[in-house]
């Protein structure tokens, strides 16, 4: 189930966390924003230029063996526990609460990822489709303690990559992914953009569409740019909840319909 509200030619749509299709397999449970595998819904196939984003919680033990990606660039947050990779390129590391993973497929790479702690690896993984040509794949990471530590929104990804360590590059000229672990309170004014996809990793938020809690989302689409209501339209505004709120945005100017 959804919930939204329409302004003018835009929207601001809310969907719950508890109605996403899950696929549950030998100790994997993954939860899908969009369709995916045996999960089909013709009315939910992307959202901007995000074709996957699931909510994946892997057991001890257990995890995904080597299997192909090629024209995706894969992102990763780990909430808790630790996520091991390894990959075609000679990559074998572990990535742990804090950091942030984006491995660009391009031509065709092949990794698996596993629960690699005593305890179970809860991770977020969005799939962005690159709008340029294929380059041979690639792997980036960095430990982003000290920007959530701050408690204010940074951009921790993106298609137009500047000096220093952060942003990490996207293959997405218009993609652009946001973090922040607000404390009580706290208020971000997201960044405008034709295409928002909002994503509560923990605690809750108020939105304009609603409250948010763990595993919600909120997309935003806004009106077409020289519409009316384009000129009124201000930012989206979330506030963190009593517990505060770890929070990830995706800013995109373009969705995947062709033209």
């Amino acid at each position: 189930m959804s919930s939204g509200v329409t302004g003018g030619d835009g929207r601001v749509e809310l969907r719950r966390g508890a109605d996403r299709a899950r696929t549950v397999h030998a100790g994997c449970e993954a939860r899908h924003g969009f369709s995916f595998g045996a999960h089909y819904d013709p009315a939910n196939t992307f959202f901007g230029a995000l074709l996957a984003h699931n909510d994946e919680r892997v057991a001890p033990g257990a995890g995904y063996d080597t299997h192909a990606h090629d024209e995706v660039d894969l992102v990763t947050w780990v909430v808790a526990g630790e996520l091991a990779h390894t990959d075609s390129l000679g990559n074998e590391v572990r990535v742990r609460p804090g950091t942030v993973q984006v491995l660009s497929t391009g031509t065709g790479v092949e990794h698996a990822e596993r629960c690699g702690g005593p305890g179970p690896v809860r991770f977020v993984q969005a799939w962005l489709v690159p709008d340029g040509p294929l380059r041979a794949p690639a792997l980036t990471r960095r430990d982003v303690g000290d920007e959530l530590a701050a408690g204010r929104p940074f951009l921790v990804a993106s298609g137009r990559p500047g000096d220093g360590p952060l942003p990490l590059p996207l293959r997405r000229a218009d993609g652009e992914l946001y973090a922040a672990r607000l404390p009580a309170g706290a208020a971000w004014s997201l960044p405008e953009a034709p295409y928002l996809h909002v994503f509560l990793v923990a605690g809750s938020t108020d939105t304009p569409a609603g409250e948010l809690g763990e595993g919600d989302e909120l997309r935003v689409t806004a009106p077409p740019a020289g519409s009316a209501s384009a000129a009124s339209a201000g930012s989206t505004t979330l506030t963190a909840g009593p517990e505060g709120a770890e929070v990830l945005v995706w800013s995109m100017g373009s969705d995947l319909r062709p033209g």
